[in-house]
Parts: structure tokens; sequence; C-alpha cells
């Protein structure tokens, strides 16, 4: 029992020190994203790994919390943030939903990119692994008042971000496909604000 207690007290020694420099790693292939351009593939399963639906579109971020995502027709929307507020517009309804950009939006999986990097440790339980120099990172929310359960990201050789699995309590599955992707390219302020066009419902959403 002693032996196996030594065992025990050894083995979470180990899985501490993964965790944490695994955090580190990860805030250090984030650190060196400032800005950051894409285009993507979403698909979304159900619970029993069927796809529900397929989506292609594109996205940028850039340091302090800016954040823009488009998908193409047929199912086009367009997600903005400056770091203050966040719209959303929907073409085909002609609507545009406007919301301050609260602390539980800013826990969504895409807007880890634009965050503040030192508060990782407080938000997430990471875990790393590395696989033939490429890296994976599961993140588990430690909050309850979140969007989703699990988050995986996974990094090339080069670190580059390559594919974002998220995957929520029912066991639904969301899987980004990035392609085309560009680190800290220069990205204008103008991209992260939204003019609302004449004529669309706005509807102002409470955080």
């Amino acid at each position: 029992m002693k032996v196996l207690s030594v065992f025990v007290l050894m083995l979470a020694a180990v899985f501490a020190n993964a965790d944490e420099l695994s955090i580190q790693k990860l805030q250090q292939l984030l650190a060196g994203m400032e800005t950051f351009e894409a285009t993507f593939v979403q698909h979304n399963y159900d619970g029993r790994g069927s796809v529900l639906q397929t989506l292609e579109g594109s996205l940028q971020a850039k340091k302090p919390g800016k954040f823009r995502w488009q998908t193409k027709p047929p199912y086009q929307q367009l997600l903005v943030t400056d770091s203050k507020t966040l719209w959303l517009y929907d073409q085909d309804l002609e609507q545009v939903t406007v919301q301050p950009l609260d602390d539980r939006l800013v826990s969504t999986p895409a807007l880890l990119l634009t965050g503040k990097l030192d508060e990782l440790n407080n938000a997430y339980d990471v875990f790393g692994e590395q696989l033939q120099k490429e890296w994976n990172f599961v993140l588990t929310p430690k909050s309850k008042d979140v969007l989703f359960d699990r988050l995986r990201l996974e990094f090339t050789a080069k670190g580059k971000l390559s594919r974002m699995v998220i995957q929520d309590n029912v066991g639904q599955k969301t899987v980004l496909t990035f392609r085309d992707v560009k680190s800290n390219p220069k990205l204008q302020d103008s991209l992260f604000t939204f003019e609302i066009p004449a004529g669309v419902d706005v509807i102002q959403s409470a955080p």
C-alpha cells in the first residue's frame, strides 16, 4: 500500500507538471499570434456522429479582443466584435443582433484567439501532447457557465493552428478545419466594426 501510495503521488506530480507545461506551451503558441487569418470548413455532428450541417467561411482575429467571422451561402452570417460590442448579422433575415461582449462570450472557443493568455490557467484545465512535432491541446472549462464542455486545439509542426474541435454536454461536436492560415498578417481595425445596413431589423440584446 505504501509503494502504491508513493506511485500515485508520483503520477499526480507528473500530470500536474504536464498540465503546467501544456499551459506554458499553449500560451507560447497563442502569444505568437497577434493577428490571425484563415478560411475554414465547419462540420457539425450530432451525438451519434451524423453530420448535421457543413459550413464554409473566413475569419480574422486581432488582439486584444477583435474578431470577424463570416460564413458563405446558403448559411450566410457575419459576426463582428471590436472587443466591446458584438454584432451578429443575418442577411437572409435582414436582422442584426447587437450586444455587449461579456465574459461568457469571451470564453467561446474562437474568441480564445484574441483573449488574455495569462487567464488560461484560471479558466481551463489544459493538457497537451506532442505528436511528431505537432501539438494538440485539450481544454476543459473550469466554469459551468460556458457554452462548451471540451475544446481541442491542434497546431502544425510550424506552430500554425490547423483544427479546432468543440464538444458540448450532449455530445454534439463541431469540427473546424483551417485553411490558408496566415499568422500575423496586417489587419485594419475597420474589419472589426460594423455599419448597420439601412432597413434591417435591429435587436438589442442584454449580455
